[in-house]
C-alpha cells in the first residue's frame, strides 16, 4: 500500500538525519522501515545500555503489521540489507520482543436514579477501554500505561458513573523449552510492589499458572520470599486442599526494584496455560512503562469490569451504613 502520511512524517526526518548511515540506535529506527515496510514499530538501542554492557552492538526489536514475531529469514534478510549502511565495528542484532500485558480489575460505581441499566453501562465501559487499548499509547515500545488517563476515561464514559476503584496488575507469559534442562529470565523493567509476609513468611507477590517440571509430580506454582526491600528468592509450590505445600525452596531469585526474575536450571515438561506459564506481579507505580525491548499491551481478554449501585449518591442510604466498600489492592490467592 502506498505510504500513509504520518508514516512520511515520522520517517521523512528520521531518515534524513542518518544520512542513510547506520551509526546510533536512532539511526536504525529510522532506516529499518525504510528497507522493511512491514513494520509496525521498532526500538534499537546500544549494547553499553546493558549490564554487564557489550560494547559494539547495537539490539534491535522488530514489531510487524501482521503476527507478533519476525522470521529467523526475515531477521536475516534485514541484517544483510543494513550491512551496506552500518560502519566498521558496529555489529547489529535482531533480538524478538519481549510482550508485557496491563490487567484491570475495576468496580465501577453508579448513580442509580440516573440510569436504568446497570448492563448497558458495563458494556459502554468495556468498549472505551478495549478502544483505550488499541491506542498508540500503548502498542509500542517506550509506551506507557496512563493510570489516571484510565480512571478519568472510565468516570467520563457516564455521567451516572460517580467513581471507580481500578486495580492493575502486570504480566509476562514464559515460553519455555518443554523436555530441555535451561535457565530463565523475564525481565518486567518496572519495580516490583512488595506486600507484607504472610502468615507462613512468604509474600507471594509473584504469582503464576500451573505448570509441571522434571522428576516431581502434580501441578506446580511460583512464588517468592522477600529477603530485603530489594531482592528476594522464588520458590515452587503446589496445592494441597487449597494449601501452598514447598516442593522447591530455592527455585531462583527476583530483584524487586529492576522487575526481575531469574530461575536457576529446571526442565519444564508442560503448563496449563496454552500462553506458556503466566507470572504476574504488581507494579510499584501504576503508570507502567515498556523499557527497552518491552512492548506493552492493554489485555482486554483479562479484563474484569463489575457495576455495583452507589447508595450515598442515590440517596437510598444517607448515612453509608449500607455502601459496598471495594478493597484498592489485589486479591490475595496463591496462585493466577
Amino acid at each position: 500500500d502506498i505510504e500513509s502520511i504520518d508514516s512520511v512524517k515520522y520517517l521523512g526526518p528520521r531518515v534524513y538525519a542518518s544520512q542513510y548511515r547506520a551509526v546510533t540506535a536512532n539511526d536504525y529506527k529510522g532506516l529499518i522501515p525504510y528497507l522493511f515496510p512491514n513494520v509496525d514499530t521498532v526500538t534499537a538501542y546500544g549494547g553499553d545500555e546493558l549490564d554487564p554492557p557489550e560494547y559494539g552492538k547495537v539490539y534491535i526489536s522488530i514489531k510487524p503489521r501482521n503476527g507478533k514475531f519476525l522470521s529467523q529469514i526475515t531477521k536475516d534478510s534485514i541484517k544483510k540489507d543494513l550491512r551496506q549502511y552500518s560502519i566498521a565495528g558496529i555489529k547489529p542484532e535482531i533480538i524478538d520482543l519481549k510482550y508485557m500485558y496491563v490487567e484491570l480489575d475495576t468496580t465501577v460505581y453508579y448513580d442509580k436514579s440516573t440510569t436504568i441499566d446497570s448492563n448497558n453501562l458495563q458494556l459502554r465501559v468495556i468498549k472505551n477501554l478495549e478502544s483505550y487499548s488499541k491506542s498508540t499509547e500503548l502498542n509500542s515500545f517506550g509506551g506507557r500505561f496512563k493510570y489516571s488517563k484510565v480512571s478519568s476515561l472510565i468516570d467520563n464514559t457516564s455521567t451516572s458513573i460517580t467513581s471507580n476503584i481500578t486495580k492493575i496488575k502486570i504480566r509476562r507469559d514464559l515460553q519455555p523449552e518443554y523436555n530441555k534442562l535451561a535457565t530463565y529470565e523475564i525481565c518486567f523493567g518496572n519495580q516490583f510492589h512488595i506486600k507484607k509476609l504472610n502468615s507462613d513468611g512468604r509474600g507471594y507477590n509473584i504469582k503464576s499458572t500451573g505448570f509441571t517440571v522434571k522428576d516431581t509430580s502434580g501441578t506446580l506454582y511460583m512464588s517468592d520470599v522477600p529477603k530485603t526491600n530489594e531482592t528476594g528468592i522464588i520458590f515452587f509450590f503446589k496445592l494441597v486442599d487449597g494449601s501452598p505445600v514447598v516442593v522447591n525452596n530455592n527455585a531462583g531469585t527476583v530483584d524487586y526494584m529492576r522487575g526481575e526474575i531469574k530461575l536457576t536450571t529446571i526442565t519444564f515438561t508442560s503448563s496449563t496455560s496454552t500462553a506458556g506459564i503466566e507470572i504476574e506481579a504488581i507494579p510499584e507505580s501504576n503508570d507502567v512503562l515498556a523499557l527497552k525491548d518491552i512492548y506493552l499491551e492493554l489485555d482486554t481478554t483479562k479484563l474484569n469490569v463489575s457495576v455495583l449501585e452507589d447508595v450515598i449518591t442515590s440517596g437510598e442510604n444517607t448515612s453509608a451504613t449500607q455502601y459496598a466498600v471495594t478493597s484498592s489492592y489485589v486479591n490475595g490467592n496463591y496462585t493466577r
